[in-house]
């Protein structure tokens, strides 16, 4: 792996050439994808460390499970449940109760915050 170093970069820091001149969250967005792609019915994939790779993680699963894909993560990871097994339907299950109780959850905070700011309480 050769190194450049890079201009104004702390004590001139050598940064690696593949990843010279890309942005972190260019970089954060690549390595979230990778994960992304390495999802399946097979072996759950856990949640990354870095803030950003997990933020950007997290957003193409909300946006593959908008357009009809199903990811769920069933505690030790994410993965692609299957419907012809029960542990899949199960983890499928759990994760709509999941989700249904925090949409309840929002319905009622907001509905609240409306009757205090047009005083019907």
């Amino acid at each position: 792996m050769t190194t450049n170093k890079k201009k104004g970069a702390p004590g001139g820091t050598p940064i690696p050439e593949q990843d010279y001149g890309t942005t972190p969250e260019r970089r954060a967005q690549s390595l979230a994808q990778d994960l992304f792609n390495r999802i399946s019915d097979k072996r759950p994939v856990r949640r990354p460390k870095s803030p950003s790779v997990d933020r950007a993680f997290r957003q193409l699963i909300e946006n593959a499970n908008r357009n009809g894909d199903c990811i769920v993560n069933g505690g030790c990871g994410y993965y692609r449940p299957r419907s012809d097994d029960e542990l899949g339907e199960f983890a499928f299950r759990v994760y709509k109760a999941k989700e249904l109780a925090r949409a309840r959850t929002i319905i009622d905070k907001i509905t609240a915050m409306e009757n205090a700011f047009y005083g019907r309480y």
